[in-house]
């Protein structure tokens, strides 16, 4: 082989060597070590894809004061392979504070050399200095390089499963260089995380003793920092089931673990158990305090990352299956560490208040870290950055610039929206006004309490003091009219004429009563008549004679014979002019549409010329042609629907609405929305499209619903006969001190109604009018029963509230038919009887008093005789005398009432 051949063969065995060797570092693995850290001072996240550390410094300064600054630090070389990153910050001992500094574990990969790293950047230049030194040469990967930096930010700490050291920082000299079996003799321990304090650390991975076995289990080790040896070892879970070592050895996310100090106590996540155990230092052990195991039916990895946010909140970072109404694949839940329950966390990020931009497409949150005054950094799987500080008291840190071409978002605080307050600093959401408070949203200073509400509406997030009566239910929906028992009109006119009622009213137009004045003056009338008889009134004669012509040709009882008939006459005369009165006016009381006034004429202010019935009849049914005429304008009547929200935070801009169709397919829809400055409530409108429709308003925002009012108005027409009414009814809907649910179903059932009117007379023409009438079903308005049973955390996830409203027509009508219970005709022939039927009354009368009363009265007058002639035997002669001239008195007046009543 010549010796060019043999350089070829060599050259192409180093580039295979250096490409093997390559392969076996994933450069867009962002989960295996660490690729960010962060403090108050600097934040750094290391991509190796991009060959670049990306810097911000004083990342959670408020802009307004001093701008953060933003470096980009080129690795410099694409032979290296960065494992995990720490942060130092401001340089200690330094006579200026310009310089931040971190550090960095990587590897060659060509030679698959690990080191350490530390670079200096200048805050006003990002002019950068790098110092690197070997830390072992023995030529294989290292899986898992893990760095860290101790509170007093003087040495750094590097772990691996072959190795640790210990580096100055100052001077960038690794003071101590070990084996890992010198750290953990027998154990073969693998570091999946630490967390380092001033002296002493806390490790957390697999490890075993049996070689042979190699029965791995999870481990927390103490470790004292001076000498890098290990105090003590715990057993962090019973381990049940046997794990394969290739799953520990080299890298795999579901054997991923997570650790923070907090003071003496430690959290340790162990998301492949969902559990975080909570662990407290004692001298140089370790002990368990609680084990919290938490199985969401949304989530499969909690405890992928734990984090203190202060003495007794934390925070666990949680990858999420199902729960993506924040468009996160993963979530945060913040816990107060005395309840750790799938309820009971205090609140999660992202929440509808801090929600991620569109920028990000659902991402997965690989890594978490807290700094010391609470502030937040998370990293996503595509080395997206979140800075989310910590907001002050009325405030809570938004997303702003949502939609920006960035990998470095920064939340800015923002004061609460209406209907939450905060009345305390950190990077949690504000929580939402208790029932019967209120928050406009308007001051700063409000902004951290809900005021007390004086009106009759203000449930859960109230932004607003409003009086429910601003916004009330109403429709056209009234019962039909029953038909009274009595609909003959000779039955009418009896019980009204003959009827005296016990109120002044119906006293004065009883015709009864004025008929019984009528027949009182006309009694007294004829008593004068009888006493002008007498002999001593012999001068009046000849007008009682005139006076009885008068009265016998006024008479149609005896049919001008008797002057006594005569005066019954006017009696009679005034009962059937009250008698024609009532139907002429009654005859006027129909229909019931054309009524305005109550009656005047009977003693029953509802009294009318109708009858009514109703029935329900199919659409199916053929119809005639008369009366196609007003389902057709039933049919072609557009609907308006108005959606008013009420003590809502909701703007215009967040609401869409769209017409739902099957298999998830939907149009959007023109909306026209106003919103008043005054009563924090917004009117949405937009025609429905059929009577059958599905419709959804959309609301997007962090924003509640007091409640909802739902109008349905439509145009009248008049065609001819037909009649089709204008549609108007609303309907408010809320839940007693709850906010409305984020998913609200309102089912609308409507139904025709048609009233037919007869006409009065027999040309009249049939009238027809048409109205919807909806029905409501059952609505499910508040999620309260859903939030205490799952977390009301829950209640600050969702980012869009929708109403969705279902129209439907039932297959059938109601029929309502009006008809006269007498017409004009009929009513004339029923007064002429009626008339007849008075003259044969009285007539009937004075058959009764010539066949009862008289006789009874000669009886009476002769048995009074006989007593008198008794007592004149046994009386004085000027007794007798002057009871003789009183008999024969009263012999004359009775002779002379029986002569008058005499046919």
């Amino acid at each position: 082989m010549s010796h060019d051949s043999s350089m070829l063969v060599i050259h192409f065995f180093l580039v295979y060597l250096c490409h093997f060797s390559w392969c076996l570092y994933d450069r867009t693995n962002l989960i295996a070590g660490v690729k960010i850290a962060a403090n108050d001072d600097i934040l750094v996240s290391a991509s190796n894809a991009f060959s670049n550390f990306a810097v911000a410094i004083h990342p959670f300064r408020n802009a307004a004061l001093n701008r953060s600054t933003h470096c980009n630090i080129r690795y410099g070389t694409n032979d290296q392979f960065v494992h995990s990153v720490a942060v130092i910050g401001n340089e200690k001992n330094s006579s200026t504070l310009d310089i931040v500094k971190f550090v960095f574990t990587a590897e060659k990969m060509s030679t698959m050399t690990p080191y350490v790293c530390i670079i200096s950047i200048s805050k006003s230049t990002c002019k950068s200095t790098l110092e690197c030194n070997d830390v072992y040469t023995h030529g294989f990967p290292q899986e898992y390089f893990l760095i860290g930096v101790d509170r007093s930010e003087k040495y750094a700490y590097g772990f691996t499963s072959s190795f640790v050291f210990k580096l100055n920082i100052q001077t960038n000299e690794i003071v101590l260089n070990r084996m890992a079996n010198d750290t953990w003799p027998s154990l073969h321990f693998i570091p999946r995380a630490l967390d380092i304090a001033d002296s002493w650390a806390v490790i957390v991975g697999y490890g075993y003793e049996n070689s042979i076995e190699k029965d791995y289990n999870d481990l927390g080790c103490l470790i004292d920092l001076s000498e890098l040896t290990k105090l003590s070892c715990l057993l962090l879970n019973a381990e049940t089931t046997y794990i394969v070592p290739s799953d520990v050895v080299t890298f795999n996310e579901l054997y991923e673990m997570s650790v923070s100090i907090r003071n003496q106590t430690i959290l340790v996540g162990i998301h492949r158990f969902e559990s975080v155990v909570v662990l407290e230092k004692n001298n140089t052990s370790l002990s368990i305090v609680n084990t919290h195991t938490v199985h969401f039916s949304h989530s499969s990895s909690f405890g992928r990352g734990v984090a203190w946010i202060d003495n007794r909140t934390f925070a666990v970072l949680t990858r999420t299956t199902t729960l993506q109404t924040c468009g996160s694949q993963s979530m945060i839940f913040i816990y107060d560490g005395a309840l750790v329950t799938s309820t009971s966390a205090l609140h999660t990020f992202p929440n509808n208040q801090q929600i991620l931009g569109s920028r990000l497409s659902n991402p997965h949150f690989v890594r978490m870290t807290i700094t010391p005054k609470g502030n937040m950094v998370v990293l996503t799987d595509h080395a997206d950055i979140l800075m989310i500080p910590t907001a002050p008291i009325g405030y809570t840190s938004v997303w702003i610039d949502t939609s920006a071409l960035i990998y470095r978002f920064r939340y800015v605080p923002m004061p609460c929206i209406g209907g939450t307050y905060k009345n305390h600093s950190g990077i949690g959401p504000c929580r939402i006004c208790p029932p019967r408070t209120q928050n406009p949203g308007i001051s700063v200073k409000q902004e951290s309490i809900c005021v007390p509400c004086s009106n009759s509406f203000c449930p859960l997030g109230a932004s607003a003091d409003i009086d429910s009566s601003i916004v009330p239910s109403y429709n056209q929906a009234v019962d039909y009219p029953e038909t009274d028992d009595t609909t003959d009109i000779e039955d009418i006119l009896l019980q009204n004429v003959f009827y005296i009622g016990s109120e002044f009213r119906c006293m004065i137009i009883s015709p009864l009563l004025w008929t019984l004045i009528v027949g009182i003056l006309c009694s007294i009338i004829g008593l004068a008549m009888c006493l002008l008889k007498r002999d001593r009134y012999h001068g009046w004669r000849s007008y009682r004679n005139c006076a009885k012509l008068i009265f016998k040709h006024t008479d149609i009882i005896g049919e001008g014979e008797l002057w006594v008939g005569g005066l019954a006459t006017f009696a009679i005369v005034v009962l059937v002019a009250f008698s024609y009165w009532f139907s002429a006016a009654f005859i006027q009381r129909y229909p019931i549409e054309r009524i305005s006034e109550s009656v005047l004429f009977a003693c029953n202010p509802s009294l009318m010329n109708a009858k009514f019935s109703s029935s329900l009849q199919l659409l199916a049914l053929p119809k005639s042609i008369d009366s196609q005429a007003i389902f057709n304008l039933l049919n072609q009547q557009k609907f308006q629907l108005t959606l008013e929200l009420v003590n809502t935070g909701f703007m215009c801009r967040n609401i869409k609405a769209q017409e739902n169709f099957v298999d998830s397919n939907f149009i959007h829809l023109s909306i026209e929305c106003t919103r008043p400055a005054s009563n924090a409530t917004t009117s949405v409108s937009f025609q429905l499209p059929t009577h059958s429709s599905n419709v959804q308003i959309n609301m997007s925002g962090p924003h509640w619903i007091g409640g909802f009012r739902l109008c349905i108005r439509g145009d009248g027409v008049v065609d001819g006969s037909s009649t089709l009414r204008s549609l108007d009814f609303c309907q408010f809907f809320s839940a007693l001190n709850q906010t409305i649910g984020r998913k609200t179903l309102v089912s609308i059932t409507f139904t025709k109604n048609i009233n037919i009117t007869r006409g009065l007379n027999p040309e009249d023409s049939t009238l027809y009018t048409g109205l919807w009438i909806p029905t409501f079903g059952s609505v499910k308005l508040t999620d309260d029963a859903y939030y205490a049973e799952f977390g009301n955390y829950l209640r600050y996830t969702s980012s869009l509230t929708i109403i969705q409203i279902v129209l439907d027509e039932r297959p059938f009508f109601v029929k309502n038919v009006q008809e006269p219970i007498v017409r004009r005709a009929e009513l004339i022939f029923h007064a002429l009887l009626f008339t007849s039927l008075c003259i044969e009354l009285f007539a009937f009368v004075f058959l009764l008093t010539k066949l009862l009363l008289m006789p009874f009265l000669r009886l009476i007058q002769n048995r009074w005789r006989q007593c008198y002639y008794r007592q004149k035997r046994s009386s004085t002669v000027d007794m007798s005398s002057s009871t003789s001239t009183q008999v024969t008195q009263t012999s004359r007046v009775v002779d002379s009432f029986e002569g008058s009543t005499a046919f």
